[in-house]
């Protein structure tokens, strides 16, 4: 044992001899400048490059096995700019010798200095180190990549520190023409070993040339790598980017990120916490966790975005905010969510944001990032759509685009492209809605659009009744077609219209209105002249604002008694217990010949057609007084009973004309009056022909009576 002991040690003794006697000849007899031109040469045969060494080169052997190079340039592939490919001032790098005995790499401090690396391609797809990689030398025979504990390869890793000084990267590439770089390039690092942690502190300075960005990014933390078991972590980390340019949105931005980072390789899994994202005045805080990163991704974690005033981040972004009826509005915003992502969709599940007044829940999905499948299921407490408008919209201006020349481009038809492709399916829930002036609840709109097909089905209360009206719309023609079909039951139509155009009804009562019609175009002028279909009516318990039908009758009986009208009218309108109308559309023009208004005392008549594009009324009322009335003022109109009065509507939508038509009144009257003059003459025709028939039977009798005596 002790003999075997005695050459254990005894070898030991050679062995240190040994590596004493090479590091003396190395350190006195061997220069490895003398290898200068035999380096250089090796290189060019090698790599048809030319390796310039004007440095001081030393080496060392025990306990280090290292060396030391002065400025040294590799030069650019051929067919290249004429910039080094690689240049350096000064580089250090030592290895411990007996640990790689033990497969184990022990690497003192590294420096590198002055590093300036030029990346190139040209327009032919070629990049200046195509000629310096060899896809086979990444991996071993064994298939393991470099850093595994297989083969010839070490089983650990460390590292006294790395140190990398005003590095300089540039990259240019003639297929997109864009010139970028990385500049000021510094990193130093602690004592690096397998799973212990050490700082790090690195920044760059960039540069891109479209869109333009200058700016620089730093970051710190302590981190840990272990190479054998794939773990990685980087805890405390502080990162930073100020940068400015035409490619920043809003010109300027300075930007924090903290966090903890932790990536398992081999379990495939990412850990992100504390995460703090901090820009333009916007934070975004959460954590993540990730699952399958060598395979199937997935993130998921919960997402706070909390104090975002949007008027503010738009200014910031050099974006002019939206004029809104509300100059309050987009000024609170805030959400609450779970993300789940992969590489092929993003989920925000448990939704909980707030916009203004409107508190917002339920979920949004990406369901496919290739082709934009919008998913949602969204609810809304309360949303006022008009205070969101441009004032003009919300104040109910219908004047300002109704004389609106048809090249006015605010009666431009919409962009189609995204309409044409949009993938989107779900459905949005509002409890209060206002829009257009129009006061909705329990509102539940579904939304489906695929291939070029879009459809709408809104359903709501509406004004004491509801509200079913699909609208679908067809974007595969050039001119897209829509088709408006359902309608409204048992609203109150009055506080409608007026909400609708905010002036006074012109009609009350308990409405339903159904519509099948069918247009295309997207605009307002277009669809006025390719609307055609029909819409139908019946109101219930009514009153027809600003005519009364009632002084019609007192002007027509007056004009037939000549007598002077009498201007005591009363309230301007008229009852009725029903009305029916289907108004048919087409051509631009609106065609009604069906109005039937009944009242315990009239009956009431139309015919007539509405211009959709000028706007313009001509529509002829008939009113027959079929019952005693006293009217409005205690006047009788008992003379006007069984007489037809007819009113001439006239004007336009926003100020129609009502008058009565004299003319037509007295032609109807004196035909009236004929006609019962032949009546009357008649009958006393006929009975002057009734008693000369019975004269003569008569005479018959008696003449008869003699001849057969």
């Amino acid at each position: 044992m002790k003999s075997a002991l005695r050459v254990v040690v005894g070898l030991g003794l050679l062995m240190l001899v040994l590596m004493a006697a090479l590091a003396a000849y190395l350190a006195f007899v061997f220069d490895a400048n003398d290898y200068r031109d035999r380096l250089s040469e090796l290189v060019s045969e090698q790599t048809g490059r030319q390796l310039t060494l004007s440095g001081e080169m030393k080496l060392s052997v025990f306990p280090w096995l290292g060396f030391e190079l002065g400025a040294a340039e590799l030069g650019n592939a051929p067919g290249f700019s004429d910039r080094p490919f690689a240049a350096l001032t000064a580089a250090e790098a030592r290895v411990k010798l007996l640990p790689l005995l033990r497969k184990e790499v022990a690497v003192d401090r590294v420096v590198l200095k002055g590093l300036q690396l030029s990346l190139e391609r040209r327009a032919d797809g070629k990049t200046n180190w195509d000629d310096l990689v060899d896809p086979e030398a990444a991996h071993d025979a064994n298939g393991a990549g470099p850093g595994e504990a297989s083969g010839g390869h070490p089983s650990a890793l460390a590292v006294g520190g790395v140190d990398i000084q005003d590095a300089v990267i540039r990259w240019e590439d003639e297929t997109t023409q864009a010139k970028h770089s990385l500049s000021d390039v510094d990193i130093q690092t602690g004592e690096i070993a397998p799973g212990v942690p050490f700082n790090i502190e690195l920044g760059a300075s960039f540069s891109v040339s479209e869109p333009a960005i200058q700016g620089r990014f730093s970051a710190s933390g302590k981190a840990s790598l272990d190479l054998v078991a794939k773990r990685y972590s980087m805890l405390g980390l502080r990162a930073g980017l100020k940068a400015e340019g035409a490619g920043v949105p809003g010109g300027r931005v300075d930007a924090g990120l903290m966090a903890d980072l932790a990536v398992d390789l081999a379990q495939g899994t990412l850990s992100v916490k504390g995460l703090s994202l901090k820009a333009y005045d916007v934070a975004l805080t959460g954590a993540l966790e990730g699952t399958g990163l060598m395979d199937a991704m997935v993130l998921t974690g919960p997402l706070v975005l909390d104090g975002l005033n949007p008027r503010d981040l738009l200014a910031r972004l050099n974006i002019e905010a939206p004029r809104t009826a509300n100059p309050e509005r987009l000024k609170r915003a805030a959400l609450k969510a779970t993300l789940t992502a992969t590489p092929k969709r993003i989920a925000l599940t448990e939704l909980a944001a707030t916009l203004d007044d409107s508190k917002i829940t339920g979920q949004l999905e990406v369901a496919d990032l290739a082709k934009n499948a919008l998913r949602f299921d969204v609810s809304l407490d309360t949303l006022d759509v008009d205070s969101y408008l441009p004032p003009a919209v919300a104040n109910g201006d219908a004047g300002a685009s109704a004389g609106a020349p048809e090249n006015d481009p605010a009666a431009a038809p919409p962009a189609t492209g995204g309409l044409r492709t949009l993938d989107a399916a779900g459905r949005v829930r509002v409890g209060t809605l206002k829009v257009s002036g129009l006061q909705a609840s329990a509102v539940d709109v579904g939304i489906k659009a695929a291939g070029g097909r879009i459809a709408v089905t809104p359903k709501a209360t509406l004004y004491e009744g509801r509200l079913d009206s699909p609208v679908n719309l067809d974007m595969r023609p050039k001119t897209p077609l829509l088709v408006v079909s359902g309608g409204v039951t048992d609203v109150q139509i009055g506080p409608l219209l007026r909400d609708l155009t905010g002036k006074p009804e012109k009609l009350t009562g308990r409405a339903r209105v159904s519509f099948d019609l069918k247009g295309s175009g997207l605009n307002a002028p277009a669809l006025k002249r390719s609307l055609a279909g029909t819409t139908t009516l019946a109101v219930l318990d009514g009153a027809i604002k600003g005519v009364n039908i009632a002084q019609f009758l007192r002007e027509a009986q007056a004009q037939l008694a000549g007598e002077k009208v009498d201007q005591d009218s009363g309230p301007a309108q008229t009852d009725f217990s029903d009305l029916k109308a289907s108004v048919r559309l087409g051509d631009g023009v609106a065609r009604n010949d069906d109005l039937a208004m009944r009242s315990p005392l009239l009956r009431v008549g139309g015919a007539g057609v509405a211009n959709l594009v000028s706007e313009v009324i001509d529509y002829r009322i008939e009113t027959t007084l079929v019952g005693t009335l006293t009217g409005q003022g205690g006047k009788s109109l008992d003379k006007v009973k069984g007489v037809t009065v007819p009113v001439h509507v006239t004007g336009s939508f926003s100020d129609p004309k009502y008058a009565l038509d004299a003319e037509a009144l007295l032609a109807g009257a004196l035909k009236g009056r004929i006609d019962q003059e032949k009546a009357a003459v008649k009958e006393k025709v006929e009975a002057v022909r009734e008693k000369a028939k019975d004269q003569l039977k008569e005479e018959l009798k008696k003449g008869l009576g003699g001849l057969f005596r």
